[in-house]
């Protein structure tokens, strides 16, 4: 295993607590390979494997049993989980900005101001419709799977790549709420969604209500439990449903 030291306390310290918990021979073999791949490469190329720690420290931090599955060609899920009896897989999946779509998006040409004035729908719309796309492209890969399957997806970045926090327009998680259920009806294949924003700032709500499927927590900036943003939407057409049991144990930990 390569030694190096990986930037970031807190991915470590998840790593650490996961490599004396996961003690299957191939838990601690895709362990390795991720500490490799946090250790060799910046955060930015590394993303799939900081997300796939973080959601395995998340789940096991629920209270599931958590096990990592060897990689086999895109056609395996990352993470196996039990609660009790019950088994259910995890697929991770990291969603984030390339430098080619930040230089050719006009968003960026905009000053802060317009940026608010102007593009407080962008980033929901540009998030879903690459949603869409990754659970589709996911869906294909995982249709043989006979059992609940949680799509994990990380999103560590926004469209605005070098824009400051403050120059984002606050996502209105209600509407996005809502558009994230019109897709995941779907897909079939998965049972839940969780998708996790980073660095994303939310609006504050304009009403109380909620859609019934999606339930989600926000956080300050500078709060110590990073991120910004979780939001858990159920699939209510799902093949293979997460138990009440379950979706309660996840819902408490975000």
């Amino acid at each position: 295993m390569n030694i190096r030291q990986p930037k970031g306390d807190s991915i470590i310290r998840q790593w650490q607590e996961l490599a004396r918990a996961c003690l299957d021979g191939e838990s601690q073999t895709r362990l390795a390979m991720l500490w490799d791949h946090i250790s060799r490469f910046p955060v930015r190329q590394a993303a799939s494997a900081h997300a796939e720690i973080e959601t395995a420290y998340f789940l096991a931090q629920a209270g599931f049993s958590v096990a990592f599955l060897e990689a086999s060609g895109g056609r395996t899920v990352d993470l196996e989980c039990y609660e009790g009896t019950h088994r259910f897989f995890v697929e991770v999946t990291v969603i984030q900005s390339t430098q080619g779509a930040t230089r050719k998006s006009p968003v960026v040409r905009l000053q802060p101001h317009q940026i608010l004035e102007s593009s407080d729908e962008f980033f929901e719309q540009a998030l879903v419709k690459r949603l869409l796309s990754r659970m589709a492209e996911k869906a294909r890969q995982l249709e043989r799977y006979c059992a609940p399957v949680l799509l994990a997806v990380s999103v560590p970045d926004l469209p605005w790549g070098k824009g400051r926090p403050q120059e984002i327009p606050p996502l209105d998680l209600q509407r996005l709420a809502a558009m994230l259920v019109g897709v995941v009806v779907d897909v079939p294949q998965f049972s839940a969604v969780l998708l996790t924003l980073w660095k994303a700032p939310a609006q504050e709500l304009r009403n109380p209500i909620r859609i019934r499927q999606v339930t989600w927590v926000t956080r300050p900036p500078g709060n110590p439990r990073d991120p910004r943003i979780r939001m858990l939407a159920v699939n209510p057409v799902a093949r293979y449903r997460l138990s009440s049991q379950e979706l309660k144990s996840i819902k408490e930990e975000m």
